[in-house]
């Protein structure tokens, strides 16, 4: 089944988001594709561009490894990387494979639709990780700071485990190795390995969020956040959390809006799900986020584009059950604080009577309105801040759902919205402003 608001290609395998930018009036969501299968293999960027983060065109892909007789470097595969503006055009950051060995590349905008992208001579920027303790070296998150452009990898050390590497530019292609930004003894960020590291300031606040894959045997959350201070001496890290406190979330990037908002995309992983492999493709986008630094902590909450989507509003009874007369592919379930702070649960059924369960424990007791978003089986809840994803696509459709801990008098405002549905278009190349 079809999404109705999280993005997903037509057919393939989607994983992390890549090189997320707006350009030319249009935000650009780049993203970890195998074109060929349904599979995690042959990395690709695939490519979709949105006027308004809502309408997604799905584009040819953007950028292919190899071949290998002239970019040696990338033959076996474009993993992870970001994009920024530089001499009036977009550059992406990505790490090229080649075998075992993972390097970063350069390659520039072919054009103002980011329909593809031309490797630079230079590549591999590095001829090796720049430290002999270094085990893993991979994904980008490249800033303008102090007249250099500054470079975050992700990755481990030998008997350290999960680490960001700091380097610094002049031009994109020559780098300095500055030293460890961060890593596991310095903070209380878990992880044997670190990946797609996520930097930027909010509030005069560094903040730096980073995917974790956790030793043999561990488990846990795997998106954590750090906010701190910044210096040439590395990343004082005073507060750490959890991005999202689902079991579905992974390698979020995040990129500055226009009006200044700090947007968010994250890896849906359903082929977690129970029935996560069926169909032409595997893999969504989360919804859009808006990111910001609060008292030190991160602060996740919809993108307030989402709100557009809004028809109309179905209250909820005091029973807390509310049956639908057809089944609703999308909704939103809004919950005031008074409400939210008496719900455990909530429990969403499919015509054909599959459930899924979603726990609210996480948000007991945080401030404010709570969000649940539903989407042919993928779930989002936001409340105070805190996010939290998982999925059950064997409940693509919702016939009804119920409230559990909401009987009585624990109900104040609670409402069912119907959600308007935003067609996806393909085309081959992104229109420009």
């Amino acid at each position: 089944m079809t999404a109705w608001l999280h993005y997903a290609p037509a057919k393939g395998w989607m994983n992390d988001p890549n090189g997320l930018v707006h350009w030319q009036g249009r935000h650009h969501l780049f993203y970890q594709y195998n074109p060929d299968g349904t599979e995690f293999s042959n990395q690709h960027w695939g490519h979709a561009s949105s006027p308004d983060l809502l309408t997604w065109t799905e584009h040819e892909v953007a950028l292919f490894p190899g071949p290998a007789g002239t970019a040696p470097y990338d033959a076996t595969a474009c993993f992870s990387g970001c994009a920024v503006e530089h001499d009036g055009a977009v550059s992406i950051l990505y790490t090229g494979v080649l075998g075992d060995a993972q390097l970063p590349c350069l390659a520039r905008a072919a054009d103002d639709g980011l329909s593809g992208f031309v490797k630079d001579a230079a590549n591999p920027l590095l001829p090796a990780p720049p430290a002999a303790d270094i085990t893993e070296f991979r994904d980008h998150s490249v800033w303008r700071e102090g007249g250099r452009w500054r470079m975050l990898v992700a990755g481990a050390r030998r008997e350290h485990g999960g680490s960001a590497f700091a380097l610094s530019s002049t031009d994109l292609r020559r780098w300095d190795y500055d030293g460890v930004f961060a890593d596991r003894a310095a903070t209380k960020v878990p992880g044997a390995v670190w990946e797609c590291p996520d930097y930027f300031t909010s509030a005069d606040t560094a903040a730096l969020l980073v995917s974790v894959i956790h030793e043999d045997g561990m488990t846990g959350p795997d998106v954590w956040w750090m906010t701190g201070t910044a210096s040439d001496n590395g990343f004082h890290v005073r507060e750490c959390g959890v991005v999202d406190v689902g079991d579905r979330f992974y390698a979020p990037q995040s990129y500055w809006a226009p009006d200044g908002r700090r947007i968010q995309f994250g890896w849906v992983r359903t082929h977690e799900d129970p029935a996560g492999l069926d169909g032409p493709a595997v893999g969504f986008m989360s919804l859009p986020r808006e990111l910001s630094v609060r008292d030190g902590r991160l602060y996740s909450e919809p993108a307030a584009e989402l709100s557009s989507l809004r028809r109309t509003a179905m209250p909820v009874p005091p029973t807390g059950t509310v049956r639908f007369e057809r089944a609703r592919v999308a909704g939103e379930l809004v919950l005031d604080a008074v409400t939210a702070n008496g719900v455990r649960r909530v429990t969403l059924w499919s015509p054909g009577g599959a459930e899924t369960i979603v726990d609210l424990s996480e948000f007991a007791g945080r401030d404010g309105v709570l969000r649940l978003f539903w989407d042919a089986g993928i779930v989002e809840v936001y409340r105070g801040g805190v996010a939290g994803t998982w999925s059950d696509l064997r409940v693509g459709e919702v016939a009804e759902l119920r409230l559990d801990g909401a009987a009585g008098s624990a109900v104040g405002r609670a409402e069912v919205w119907e959600l308007a549905r935003k067609e996806r278009e393909f085309g081959p190349a992104a229109a420009t402003a």
